[in-house]
């Protein structure tokens, strides 16, 4: 068992690490080139290792809060990336059988995450994990309530490409977060403040949400600027 749980956190690390590297290419390549492409589904098999080593690791070894909460947001960051990567798929035929259940089974997931966070919270009260727990679990349902949504009724035209890169950015800024919480530790000194810490949980969402928010706001001009007709 010692050497599974090894083994399997070493793929998880080797991984995680690759998908953070990995996924900067897309970002800064041309949309829809080759590379673009290729990186992109790197990165998305990736994050589907590190979702599926995460809860292995959660399910064989001994509870752990901050192992619990790290999985979820592996599974969250793993849906992110697969609706993003999947939306490049549903420009005409829309969501398949596979896309809906992903989606539904994220749902349920995302329920789990609440009812626990609230159990926690009714446990222990106020406290930092419970909370996150249960506002990463909101964030989840969120984002699949909203893909429910957009199942059965008309998108506008260009909803698979914001789709695409809102939700593989957001992955991404999922999987830095969790990346950089697990080493907090080995990066600040011992005797750094309470709010080091805590920080490193929020800024990167933070700047993400500004980031991505701007790139949204960036093509939605381009696309209208490109829509206006030319008078001669």
């Amino acid at each position: 068992m010692k050497t599974l749980i090894i083994a399997l956190l070493i793929i998880h690390i080797a991984t995680g690490v690759t998908a953070l590297l990995v996924g900067l290419i897309p970002m800064f390549s041309k949309k829809g080139s080759q590379l673009h492409n290729r990186a992109g589904l790197i990165y998305v098999y990736c994050m589907i290792t590190v979702a599926l080593t995460a809860l292995l690791l959660c399910a064989l070894q001994p509870f752990k809060m901050m192992r619990l909460f790290l999985t979820g947001i592996a599974i969250f960051s793993f849906y992110l990336s697969m609706t993003g990567w999947r939306a490049t798929k549903q420009k005409k035929t829309g969501p398949t059988p596979v896309d809906k259940g992903l989606t539904f089974i994220t749902l349920l997931v995302s329920v789990g995450m609440i009812g626990f966070g609230v159990y926690l919270l009714v446990l222990n009260g106020a406290s930092f994990f419970p909370i996150l727990f249960s506002f990463f679990g909101l964030l989840t349902l969120t984002f699949a309530g909203r893909d429910i949504q957009f199942m059965n009724r008309p998108t506008e035209k260009m909803h698979w490409f914001f789709q695409h890169f809102t939700r593989m950015g957001g992955s991404y800024v999922a999987t830095f977060t969790a990346a950089l919480v697990t080493n907090m530790a080995r990066i600040l000194p011992a005797n750094a403040p309470e709010w080091a810490a805590t920080l490193s949980w929020i800024a990167p969402s933070i700047l993400g949400a500004m980031l991505i928010s701007r790139t949204v706001r960036y093509y939605k001009k381009k696309f209208s600027v490109a829509k206006t007709p030319v008078v001669a």
